[in-house]
């Protein structure tokens, strides 16, 4: 699938398009853009795999985004506006709407990196930075695939154990913790072993002896040259926008009117076309294979 679509341009172009995403989903700090953003991500998610991936975090990502828009209006006091009180606590209207924009922000950048998950393999990624730091892209790539794969192995090693008897699920507190003991043991066995493994093989197959060769060439195409120069035009609109002050809400002291601006609009039109982006090549793509077939 990485010759179709959004997944066929060049890493560095589709690079360019992750950094600038979480560079500006964090710099255009305004409720309305960060909507914006979020409803091109679930679109670009529903167009590269059907949402799979999306559903697949998002059990994990909603419980800690919600704790995030719940703590700040309990921790921070700074506020003009008090709406209410909570026995000696105030809760002000400025601290509220800092947390939801707050979550809004770090569940943007959180769909961003799912979709990065899918779109840049690690093959891509070595032959982004194998020739200029081979090692700290090794271990870069090495660490972003490690959550995923241990989650898979703790999920294969629980179906095993559950035939022995060995379950987290039921039982008294203690048996279960005993359990859990059990198969994060064999899990870290398990990691070792497979780490071993990779640096036997890696070194006898001469890693690090000389310049790092790619097993896939990667030609930059016109559709990169295309996209490439779409991406930098729109990053260098969002930081002017962001220079003069637009797509960023000063909630503190005293909350503003939440009717965006022209200037903020128009920080909305740009970041959400920047991250809609990957839906040309996805619907372009769509529409033509019939027709190469």
């Amino acid at each position: 699938m990485d010759a179709f679509g959004f997944r066929s341009l060049h890493p560095a172009v589709l690079f360019i398009y992750y950094a600038g995403g979480m560079t500006f989903g964090m710099l255009l700090f305004h409720p309305v853009v960060l909507l914006g953003g979020l409803a091109a991500n679930a679109a670009v998610h529903a167009a590269l795999d059907g949402g799979r991936e999306l559903r697949k975090w998002l059990k994990f990502l909603l419980p800690g985004i919600l704790v995030l828009a719940a703590v700040n209006p309990v921790l921070v006091r700074q506020g003009a506006t008090v709406w209410f009180y909570a026995g000696n606590f105030s809760v002000t209207k400025e601290a509220v709407v800092y947390g939801l924009t707050l979550a809004a922000a770090v569940l943007n950048l959180m769909l961003l990196a799912v979709s990065y998950r899918v779109v840049f393999s690690g093959e891509k990624f070595l032959h982004l930075f194998g020739r200029w730091a081979p090692n700290a892209a090794l271990a870069a790539m090495m660490a972003i695939g490690l959550v995923p794969r241990m989650r898979r192995r703790l999920a294969e090693l629980a179906l095993v154990q559950q035939t022995r008897g060995v379950t987290v699920a039921s039982g008294p507190l203690r048996a279960r913790a005993a359990s859990g003991l059990k198969l994060v043991w064999s899990l870290a066995g398990w990691s070792l072993e497979d780490a071993l493994r990779t640096a036997d093989s890696m070194r006898a197959r001469g890693y690090g002896t000389g310049p790092r060769s790619s097993y896939r060439h990667y030609r930059f195409r016109f559709r990169d040259g295309v996209s490439g120069v779409f991406f930098l035009a729109a990053a260098a609109a969002m930081l002017a926008c962001w220079a003069n002050g637009f797509g960023f809400l000063r909630v503190y002291p005293r909350l503003p009117e939440l009717a965006p601006g022209a200037g903020d609009w128009i920080a909305l039109a740009v970041y959400a076309g920047f991250m809609a982006f990957p839906l040309l090549w996805e619907w372009r793509d769509r529409a033509a294979w019939p027709i190469w077939k």
